[in-house]
């Protein structure tokens, strides 16, 4: 599904966990979300956090890295520079790690000072309050998976990261790079990436007289999966859209073309639309899928309903296997992993989670050698070894951590990661008035969930009422 699951995958749940998403994109711990684009039942992706128990990341915690000179690669950083950082949901399970990597940058570049808070459930709220009242921090860790990124470079929020040297940008994956950007400009440095998989709970699944290597590799296929589920174990399905970046959902599993080539009017409402539209329609009409799942803002919620036992499979990232593990071990016995399914785009997925930079920072050149020094490889295979989450640097991978699997069933992926990850890409145009637009979609895909309201009619009407709203 679409990649948020990632966060999920997404993300910001995962991290939240631990500390995560085609959903909500995820938190290592917690991380939403996202790596993929949102997906149903994802939440890889704005969501999701990494998601590691306290114990766990203290167990795994290396010796603090020293300090380098050679990651001193952003110039004329402004002498004493007072800046703050925000992340999503990776308190407390990372704090020794986010304190020990704002040390490293201190003394790599000195007469800098980092204030570092984490925001959680509120994150989105806390944020926005912040911009009205101008005092929003300098850099902030946002997600992909939810779109969160192109939401804020679209309102003039954020400052372009293209100034940069050539050479840094050269670290990441090029279509990491590339994710999001909203008239050609990039507003963000790739930061932790996850994989998109599906947790299956045998014990439910198994009834279907299906293998694992059965299930479904495109997302057209889930129905069919999810009438078995009902047929054989009674149970639905926890699959959760991406209600925070539905245009971007239809992208990846209808591929539907959302706008007209020239941006000037919207298109999703075509053949593609309403057929992707009309695959949860017939889900719902089925009663094969837990609608509070289907449509929540919080990933949390499907996360929960899989973690206590009560749905055959759900869309995340390996990184949120921890979190079943901390809260039904006899799940986590019976777990199975199967990468998740690909929508008709063909593409797996975008991004996760990604550290941006104020516009309205009085220290641009500080703040930004902040948010690249945290996605900068030492920082992210640092990372990455506290917990299932994959660096967003090719040179990254080099680290022989990467070409063992491990020995959890987290792990298990791990050496699949750079060639997953290095096709990501963003493949959604940018969306005018995006937030905007979102909810418009949202209340006619809710009217055809819901309210019996024919997908075209619903897709239709938001197209005109998405068209009035950009002035076309």
């Amino acid at each position: 599904m679409f990649t948020r699951r990632l966060a999920a995958l997404a993300a910001m749940a995962v991290l939240a966990a631990g500390a995560c998403g085609p959903s909500a994109s995820p938190s290592p711990s917690a991380p939403a979300a996202s790596s993929a684009p949102p997906a149903a039942s994802q939440s890889a992706a704005a969501s999701q956090s990494p998601t590691a128990s306290q114990s766990q990341a203290a167990q795994a915690s290396p010796t603090p890295l020293p300090v380098d000179p050679a990651e001193a690669v952003i110039p004329n950083v402004e002498q004493g520079a007072q800046i703050t950082f925000w992340t999503f949901w990776l308190s407390p399970t990372f704090d020794d790690y986010i304190k020990e990597t704002i040390a490293r940058f201190e003394a790599t570049y000195p007469g800098v000072t980092v204030k570092w808070e984490d925001h959680q459930a509120t994150f989105r709220d806390d944020l926005n309050n912040a911009f009205a009242a101008g005092n929003a921090p300098d850099v902030i860790n946002l997600s992909v998976s939810e779109g969160w990124v192109s939401d804020y470079a679209s309102k003039g929020v954020l400052l372009s990261v293209d100034t940069v040297p050539q050479a840094v940008k050269d670290i990441y994956f090029p279509g990491l790079w590339k994710q999001q950007l909203v008239n050609g400009v990039n507003y963000q440095f790739p930061w932790y990436q996850g994989l998109n998989v599906e947790l299956v709970n045998r014990k439910i699944y198994d009834q279907t007289g299906l293998t694992l290597a059965q299930f479904p590799k495109e997302t057209a296929g889930l129905g069919s999966l999810c009438q078995t589920v009902k047929d054989k174990s009674g149970t639905v399905c926890a699959i959760r859209l991406t209600t925070s970046d539905l245009l971007a959902q239809m992208v990846y599993e209808g591929n539907v073309k959302v706008t007209s080539d020239d941006g000037s009017k919207f298109t999703f409402d075509s053949p593609e639309g309403v057929a992707w539209l009309q695959m949860y329609v017939d889900m719902v009409k089925a009663g094969t899928v837990d609608n509070t799942v289907l449509t929540t803002n919080d990933d949390r919620v499907g996360l929960n309903a899989f973690s206590a036992g009560q749905a055959a499979f759900y869309a995340t990232g390996p990184n949120l296997i921890r979190e079943v593990q901390a809260n039904n071990e006899t799940l986590y016995n019976n777990l199975g992993v199967v990468q998740a399914p690909v929508g008709k785009s063909g593409v797996s997925g975008k991004g996760l989670m990604s550290i941006s930079v104020n516009k309205s920072t009085k220290y641009p050149n500080a703040s930004l050698a902040l948010a690249q020094f945290f996605t900068n490889v030492r920082s992210m295979v640092a990372f990455s070894k506290l917990v299932a989450v994959y660096p967003s640097s090719p040179a990254a991978y080099d680290d022989p951590f990467f070409s063992s699997a491990g020995t959890t069933i987290a792990d298990s992926v791990r050496p699949l990661a750079k060639s997953i990850i290095g096709t990501y890409a963003d493949i959604v145009p940018t969306v005018p008035k995006k937030a905007d637009v979102n909810q418009i979609v949202l209340a006619a895909v809710q009217d055809a969930l819901f309210n019996n309201v024919p997908a075209q009619q619903a897709l239709s009407s938001a197209v005109q009422k998405a068209d009035k709203l950009i002035g076309k």
